[in-house]
């Protein structure tokens, strides 16, 4: 990174699959619109519009942004002596926080010498605010009650189908149905076993599916076929 607090705003089409690593910046995540899955240890958590994350260093994860996701992220340098949270988790997006972004969103749209020292001051702010964070991990998705976070983490691990009722609450906090999750979870798992050097046929049979079904999965998305 360039500064030592960089924003940036994130809008992919497609479904992206991050390798499982630590990161080298502490950062903020904080989604806008749609969903992203973030990978901690044993447990996967739910990020949804109008909750925020933070990652600190040498956090092993890995994140996966679904098609149609928006977010803000902000990273923070290494070099940087602020006083980080030392524990990943949500943190509460609180007005004064959506603001700054909003305002650092509105910023990166202008030419780079018209906004440099605006955003710099901003920057400023948004770290005065880490003070405040108190990241959790208690919840893997915060806007679901208990009950539908745990069909929520069987339906993340194929392990049963959530009742109609939790399956209802869940579509409409993702934003996405739960086909729409399935399939991406699916070309997620082709994804990691294509990186691993395994070959379409192989790839299908291990995740018991056709292999047209899950070549036109990856074509529509990731672009690509396996």
């Amino acid at each position: 990174m360039n500064q030592a607090i960089e924003y940036t705003q994130h809008e992919p089409s497609q479904l992206f699959v991050g390798a499982r690593k630590k990161n080298v910046t502490a950062y903020l995540i904080a989604i806008q619109h749609g969903v992203a899955l973030l990978r901690l240890g044993k447990h996967e958590f739910a990020l949804t519009q109008g909750t925020g994350f933070w990652l600190p260093f040498d956090c092993l994860h890995a994140l996966t942004v679904l098609p149609g996701c928006r977010y803000h992220r902000i990273d923070f340098s290494a070099r940087l002596t602020l006083p980080y949270p030392e524990q990943a988790g949500f943190i509460t997006v609180s007005p004064l926080l959506q603001a700054l972004l909003d305002e650092l969103n509105r910023l990166s749209r202008l030419p780079v010498q018209s906004k440099h020292s605006s955003e710099s001051r901003v920057l400023a702010v948004v770290a005065d605010q880490l003070t405040v964070f108190k990241p959790s991990t208690q919840q893997i998705c915060p806007a679901l009650t208990r009950q539908q976070q745990s069909s929520l983490a069987a339906l993340l691990e194929s392990t049963q189908p959530p009742s109609k009722d939790s399956l209802s609450a869940i579509e409409s906090v993702l934003g996405i149905s739960a086909n729409e999750l399935e399939a991406c979870l699916l070309v997620r798992e082709a994804l990691k076993l294509s990186r691993s050097g395994r070959k379409a046929e192989q790839i299908a049979k291990t995740l018991h599916c056709q292999l047209d079904h899950l070549q036109a999965l990856g074509q529509t998305l990731t672009g690509k076929q396996f």
